[in-house]
This record gives structure tokens, sequence and C-alpha cells, in this order.
């Protein structure tokens, strides 16, 4: 396939070589491109340049089309960007144009199925929406038709028309090629403004999902971290453990209101980036795991908690990032990762199961098999497709989800983003700067190293008991100011001011993942959510009704919240506040409306 993929690719750019530039008028939509990604494009990565050639060559002979004969780099992004800052802040005088309407990046991903070609608009005007366009092609011989309509798709999304369903999708599928556009805010049911306080199914997903009488909410006090749910001490009543800075709060649902139980204060070194519960230890209570930084070393904690003692350490000073995980054939386990031997590397490859004696002290065990590049806390097992074989679903670093099988080949991967989060792995990026407070990494160390982020939390349920799990995650929403806001800059990785965000549940068709139902909008930044299957009547223990209807089933979503993320008030004094709001959920296998 490779030798053919070169010959087709040669003769189309060599008979499209006179055309370079779209003709220049002042109606023409200018577009640059930068270079594409082929990290996860396997053997596929041969094929960008040409490809990439393709693609300019095709939009810049439409009518009303200019592509600037260059590829933009990362160092003109960054410059561009600081332009972008100064024009904000000039109060007198014209701002500089920018160069271009749409900076164009993309991305290749080697599947099993084939090759497929992400790109996206990112425009240069806060006021256009980011454009995200995909196709799929397994073939050589449709690898021209299938650029040729994707650079087609790209043309009329960019004038503001509509993009058509491509024909026949379903026989272009089974052919090995799928083509799809999105737009930001992709489902016309939820451009309607919709914010915390509903429930939302998606226009035909095959599970209908509504919210169960009226939210319940609390505010707190600080910025969430992270948190977790479940019930700690056994006694049939849920949870919330909420992680805010340096202090862990216990948190429990009392008729309509939250109210706060206890908390303990952490140790003010302390840099947590998860917690989680789990009974590992066998005791009927579940042991709450932090996993955490101190400066420049890990520093993990299991804490337990009851009614009768509060909270107790039960381990310090781990030196591994920690995480319980449910492993298909083992069941619940501890898995662990090292970080690396360099001042600046805060994670080293391998994700392990880990044993533990009477103490809690972990000794190393089997390196799970993992594809590359998926660290420990970026993904989950799950039976997507109900044939007892389970797949992993991950998060990377530019908030793609990705589908893989048992062999560790990639099926499916997302063009929308979900997962975003700001915590990292290690020390709080900036504290350099002042020499008097540089305790851990000199200025030039801290700007050079990577950040390595947690991932939202992947939560895995079978909401319908039809014995394909589906998928619960966060996804977060950058401003839309452009491309200096997005993965494609290098400062991205630096910024993330999420401006709202949602939480979505999703299920596998056999192809990909689709959406089944979200929240409403939440403004600021979505820290954390769990999720609950009860199977208890209302009470005391705050635990929903199961209707006896069993074609229906009942859950409890928790989000935590951060409204002031991204705004100006949030650097404001006193700003600092989080919201926890709790939904009653039911669900039943029929259409959404």
């Amino acid at each position: 396939m490779r030798n053919t993929v070169v010959v087709v690719l040669l003769c189309f750019l060599l008979g499209n070589s006179v055309v370079v530039c779209g003709q220049e008028s002042k109606e023409n939509y200018r577009l640059v491109f930068s270079t594409f990604d082929v990290s996860s494009a396997g053997n596929y990565a041969y094929l960008r340049d040409g490809i990439q050639s393709m693609l300019v060559s095709r939009l810049a002979a439409k009518d009303r089309f200019e592509v600037l004969d260059r590829i933009i780099s990362d160092k003109e992004l960054n410059t561009l960007r600081e332009e972008k800052q100064d024009g904000k802040k000039k109060t007198e005088g014209a701002v500089k144009s920018p160069i271009a309407d749409y900076l164009v990046g993309g991305a290749l991903y080697g599947l099993k199925s084939g090759l497929n070609i992400q790109v996206v608009l990112y425009p240069f005007a806060p006021e256009r929406e980011i454009l995200r366009f995909s196709i799929i092609t397994n073939r050589p011989d449709t690898l021209i038709a299938d650029v040729e309509q994707l650079a087609g798709e790209i043309a009329q999304a960019a004038m503001g028309k509509k993009v058509p369903a491509p024909a026949g999708r379903k026989e272009m599928a089974e052919a090995g090629r799928v083509s799809s556009f999105v737009t930001a805010h992709p489902e016309a049911a939820f451009k309607k403004g919709l914010y915390s306080g509903t429930i939302v199914g998606t226009p035909d997903s095959a599970v209908q999902a509504k919210a169960l009488g009226s939210k319940r909410n609390t505010t707190i006090p600080a910025d969430m971290t992270r948190m977790t749910v479940g019930d700690a001490d056994g006694d049939g009543i849920t949870e919330i453990f909420v992680l805010s800075g340096s202090r862990l709060e216990l948190y429990q649902l009392n008729g309509k209101t939250i109210d706060k139980v206890a908390e303990t204060a952490l140790p003010k070194t302390m840099q947590s980036h998860a917690i989680n519960m789990a009974d590992l230890d066998k005791d009927g209570k579940l042991e709450i795991y932090i996993s955490a930084t101190s400066g420049l070393d890990v520093s993990s904690m299991i804490v337990k908690w009851d009614k009768g003692n509060g909270f107790r350490i039960a381990a310090e000073n781990i030196a591994w990032y920690l995480r319980p995980l449910l492993v298909p054939g083992k069941g619940w386990q501890l898995a662990g990762q090292k970080r690396g031997m360099e001042k600046i590397e805060f994670v080293r490859e391998g994700v392990y199961l880990l044993k533990t004696d009477a103490t809690y002290k972990p000794t190393q065990g089997e390196r799970l098999a993992l594809p590359k590049r998926v660290n420990l806390f970026d993904f989950v097992y799950a039976d997507l497709d109900g044939d007892g074989v389970p797949e992993t679903v991950a998060v990377d670093q530019k908030e793609r989800m990705k589908v893989y099988n048992q062999a560790n080949e990639l099926l499916w991967v997302s063009q929308r983003s979900f997962g975003g989060s700001k915590v990292y792995l290690g020390p709080s990026q900036g504290e350099a700067v002042n020499e008097r407070d540089r305790k851990n990494l000199t200025v030039n160390e801290d700007s050079n190293r990577e950040l390595i982020f947690v991932p939202g939390r992947l939560l895995v349920a079978d909401v319908d008991k039809d014995g394909h799990e589906e998928i619960i995650v966060n996804e977060n929403t950058l401003p839309s100011l452009g491309f200096f806001d997005t993965s494609v800059v290098s400062l991205f990785s630096r910024l993330r001011t999420y401006t709202e965000g949602v939480v979505v549940g999703l299920a596998w068709n056999g192809k990909e993942m689709n959406e089944l139902w979200r929240t409403g909008k939440f403004r600021g930044y979505i820290a954390d959510h769990g999720f609950a299957m009860p199977a208890k009547a209302e009470g005391k223990a705050g635990q929903a009704v199961t209707p006896a209807d069993s074609k229906k089933t009942t859950g409890r979503l928790f989000v935590g919240q951060i409204p002031n993320s991204g705004s100006f008030s949030s650097l404001l004094p006193g700003s600092d506040e989080s919201e926890l709001t709790v939904y009653d959920m039911e669900f039943s296998a029929e259409k959404s409306k």
C-alpha cells in the first residue's frame, strides 16, 4: 500500500503544481497552515507532507480562497500571539490586521481500519467558531478523492455555508471512507444556552436520559482540585470527598441539601493531582488514595475515614503516583507510575500493578500492556461492544479521546476535546519567577519542563443495563479567541483558560463514540465529576429510588465546578470558590425526542 500511495500522491501533486495560491482579493478567505502532527500516525507518518500539499493546492484552487505559500512555525505562532496581546492593550490607533482568517492545523492517526485525517480551522477573529473536520480512508485508490472531499467541506464551512452530510454515508463507511464535520457546538438542541440544572438526551440516541426532581448544590469557599464519591465507611451512605488546596473535606447529602461533615488539613507542601477510593485491603471500607507531589518528589498518601475516628493517615510519603484501577480478570488493583530520573521529568514510562503489605507499603508488580504515551490517569478499561473483551479508552495530552482494542490497535480518535483539565504533575508553574520563593526549579527549568496534565475523570457505567458499557467524561471548552488559546500553540499547555463545560455520556456504535446525553452548561471549569447507580430507596442515606419499571434505571451525577475560571473575576481577591452540584437521573432504552 505504501508504494501505491506514494505514486498516487506524486501524480496528483504534479498535476496541480501550477496552483500555488488563490487569486488575491479583498473577498478572499486567507488560510495559513501549521505542520500537521504525526505523533500517532504510525506507519502513515510518511504521508504527512503529501497530504498537506494536496490540501493546500486544492484549497488554493478554489474561488475566494488564498493560501499563504508557506508553513507557519511555532516561533511565528508565538510571535503572532504576542502581537495579538499587544493589540488588545492598545487604546488608540489601529490594531494590526491578522495575516490570515484561519490557521489550519491537523493531525494524522494510524487506525486499525486505515488512516484518519483530522483538520482544524482556528479563526484569528474571536467571534468565529473553531471548525473541525475528519475523514477516514483505508484504501490508497480513494485517498485523493477523500482529500478532495475534505477540501470541499473545509471551503464550504469557512465561508459559513452549511456542509451537507455526505451521500451514502453508510456505503462510504463500508468502503472504508467516513467523513464528518463538526463545530465547537455541534448539536442544535444545545445551542439554546442551556446552563446547569438540566439533563438533555441527545436526539436519536438509543438511551433517553432526564433529571429526576431538582438538583442540589452547595458552595465551597475554595478552588476545588479534585473530588471522589463512595461509601467510605460501609454504612450505606455516599460520601463526597473534596480536595481544595491543602484541605480534604467531606460532604454528605441530607435531603435537599449538601452538608459539610468533616475536614482535615494536608501538608502544605503537598501538591495533589488525583483522589480515588477503593477497598483494596478487603476490610469492607474504602480507602482514600491521594496521588501527589511534594516539591520535586512524588509523595502520595492513603487516608481512612469513619465516623468514630474521623480522618486517619494510613500511609504517606509514598514515592509512586497512585490510582485504584479495575483491571479485567483481576478486579480492583492498585496501579502506580514513577517519576523520571531527570529533574524536570515528572513521569516515567510504564504503569505497574502494585502489591501492598499490612502497612500499605507498595512493591512493584507486573507492568500493564498499554499503548504508547498512555499514563496512569489517562485511561480506563471498558467493554464498549458487550463482547466480553474490554477496550482501552484514553484521553491524550491534546484532549483527544482514543479507543484501542485489546491488541492496543487504535480504533477511533475524537474530533472534539474531552477530559480537559488544569491539573498537572509537579509543582505549580511560575513559582520559580520569584527568587525568594524559588525552591524547586530555576526559571529556565520551569519554562522548559513539559507539563503532564492529569485528564478529567473517565467513568465507566452501563446505564441501560444492555451489557455495553458507556463512558462519562467532561467536555470543558476553551474560549473562542482564535487559535492562540488552542493546542496548536505550544503555549496552550500553559494556559488552559476554560470558560464553560458539560458532562457527557458516550456510547460505542461499533465505529465511533456517540453522545447519549449531556448536562446543561456549567460556567467556568468542571474540575471533577462522579457517578453512581444506587439500588436503595431514598432515605437518610440520600439514595435514589429505583423505579418499579425494570426498563428504567437511575443514577446520581456529582459535578464539581469552578465558576470564575477563565474570567477576569478569577483574578480578584476572595474569588476562590467552587460549586458542588448533584443530580438524580433516570435512563430508559428509548430514543430521545
